[in-house]
């Protein structure tokens, strides 16, 4: 019975080891993260409306716009261009976006959050709201007034679970 025991113990160990395994290695040309989506690209005007759905009015001017992703993978969006008032009203006048006027202007966080420095001669409004298309997409807009009629617009999006 000794024996018996003595070849078994180790023909079952070897066989649970082999159950623990999780199969054969991976290939060395493959790799568990998974591969980057490509970022949006073309003309800032096309990047902002491709990844929040809003559309830059014609009177934009100097518009930027800035991707990367999250460590969990999720598109970031950071975009900038000025207008004038009507524009900025019309840009946020989008469906799913909610408007909050401010006359007292943003404060420090809200301008730290969109990398803003004009200061402000009339206020500040904020708009939020997800993209009423995909609905992952939280969009965050800030519109500050240096001028009486100049607009300097700063978008915030991020992809939502």
């Amino acid at each position: 019975m000794r024996r018996t025991s003595q070849i078994l113990f180790p023909a079952v160990a070897a066989l649970l080891l082999a159950g623990c395994s999780g199969g054969p290695p991976p290939d060395p040309g493959t790799t568990s993260e998974p591969t980057p989506r490509p970022s949006p690209s073309g003309p800032p005007e096309q990047v902002i409306s491709e990844v929040t759905g809003l559309t830059p009015p014609d009177s934009a001017a100097d518009l930027t716009a800035e991707t990367e992703y999250t460590d969990d993978g999720r598109l970031i969006l950071r975009a900038f261009f000025r207008t004038d008032r009507d524009g900025a009203d019309a840009f946020c006048d989008a469906e799913n976006l909610g408007v909050y006027r401010d006359p007292e202007g943003p404060s420090e966080e809200d301008r730290e959050a969109h990398g803003a420095e004009e200061e402000t001669v009339d206020g500040s409004v904020a708009c939020r709201g997800t993209e009423p298309d995909e609905g992952r997409v939280q969009r965050e807009v800030l519109v500050l007034y240096p001028e009486e009629d100049e607009a300097a617009v700063y978008v915030n999006a991020v992809e939502v679970d």
